[in-house]
């Protein structure tokens, strides 16, 4: 069995969730400068930083999620992580500081993990966040049927019509709806 080292936030309702399909989205690594952080991180990351204002990477994010660049409520944004899983790629802290690259190997060995997760969740939609990240995910698709979907980076300039298209269009071709 492989190590998962940082296990997936998964909402309450992923598994019924409001847009009738399982949506993981799967982001590419942490920062942190503490490099003991425990197989709950990506949960307290979550946890900590996308239901309330305050990071712009997770209000950009929860407003794809929502389908919608209006202004959030914190209400909205816990509403919206309730319906998806979210994972980061990279199972290892890549560094103390975003913009730091994941080396080949750490690219390399995040591949088992990311196909256990899948297993496990079984979701009927993945949505990539950023090119670097689909470039190295673009020939992992899983057994399974799943429907793939990749947009910029929220930290990457986010054109948010564009990426509400293809969030929309994936969704749909997976049976789901999207706000």
């Amino acid at each position: 069995m492989t190590k998962i080292r940082f296990e997936p936030y998964v909402g309450e309702r992923y598994n019924n969730s409001g847009y009738g399909i399982r949506l993981l989205v799967v982001g590419e690594s942490h920062y942190d400068d503490d490099s003991s952080a425990g197989s709950d991180f990506t949960s307290y990351v979550v946890e900590q930083n996308a239901f309330e204002a305050g990071t712009s990477f997770f209000t950009k994010l929860t407003k794809l999620l929502k389908g919608s660049d209006a202004a959030l409520t914190d209400e909205d944004r816990v509403e919206a992580w309730k319906h998806v899983a979210f994972y980061n790629y990279v199972q290892e802290i890549v560094g103390d500081a975003a913009r730091i690259s994941p080396t080949k190997e750490m690219w390399r060995a995040a591949r088992e993990p990311f196909e256990e997760v899948v297993n496990r969740l079984r979701p009927d939609v993945i949505l990539v966040l950023g090119v670097n990240l689909w470039n190295q995910m673009y020939n992992l698709p899983p057994e399974s049927q799943v429907e793939w979907a990749s947009v910029t980076h929220p930290s990457g300039g986010i054109k948010y019509q564009p990426s509400f298209a293809e969030i929309a269009k994936v969704i749909n071709e997976a049976g789901g709806t999207y706000p």
